[in-house]
């Protein structure tokens, strides 16, 4: 792996109840597993020297299980991505989906496809479409001041903490890999995060530590204490 730095938004949409995900809070899967996509903007970022601004990448898949065997995963990468950004993009998704203690993962596949990312002005807003195979569609609730109406802290793959949002169109249907759900009005949150590779070595994301007994570990409690973030 090389070094990477990068700051973006993701979003994450899966079928558990909206605003009550437990494996945001190291439990396990409401439905035993979690279709769920992964998905990933990066506004400005770089492995190694390769810079990645304005790719979009997303992983689809039953992404946390207790039952490992269960676990599968495929990697959408934008198309317009040349061929050493598809190679980092991958080798960094593959990085990161092993990074978890409770359930990692490798995905099982790769694509590369069309892909849409679109963020309103008002940062409300959030659409992903690859044709086809995904729709999503997310609204993250803000206060007067602008501010969104919830600050999680979460396990994640792109940052300790998230913002809570409403789920208006979650479908997927990839008749290659002949899987599709509907879990439209599910759970969904929205991150606007600054990641680095540094912060996985170190050992700083609670993504790390997870077991699945529904609590912060002793693990979790110190960074989320060195963090400053609220249990």
């Amino acid at each position: 792996m090389e070094d990477f730095d990068f700051e973006g938004t993701a979003l994450f949409q899966c079928q558990c109840t909206a605003h009550a995900c437990p494996c945001q809070k190291n439990g396990a899967p409401s439905h035993g597993t979690c279709e769920a996509a992964d998905f990933v903007h990066i506004r400005t970022g770089r492995y190694g020297k390769l810079q990645l601004d304005g790719l979009n990448a997303v992983v689809v898949g039953n992404l946390v299980d207790k039952n490992a065997t269960r676990l599968f995963a495929t990697i959408y990468i934008d198309e317009k991505a040349g061929s050493a950004q598809r190679e980092a993009l991958t080798a960094i998704l593959q990085f990161m989906n092993g990074a978890y203690d409770s359930s990692s993962l490798q995905a099982s596949k790769i694509k590369f496809v069309p892909m849409v990312f679109t963020e309103s002005p008002d940062k409300t807003t959030y659409t992903l479409a690859i044709p086809g195979i995904l729709d999503e569609r997310t609204i993250l609730p803000r206060d007067a001041s602008g501010k969104p109406l919830s600050n999680e802290t979460a396990m994640d793959a792109w940052s300790n903490f998230e913002h809570y949002a409403d789920n208006v169109l979650f479908k997927y249907h990839d008749p290659e890999l002949h899987r599709e759900w509907d879990h439209s009005g599910g759970y969904a949150n929205i991150k606007f995060f600054h990641l680095t590779k540094t912060m996985y070595d170190r050992k700083e994301m609670l993504g790390q530590f997870g077991d699945f007994s529904g609590r912060w570990t002793p693990e979790h409690l110190a960074i989320i204490h060195k963090q400053g973030l609220k249990e």
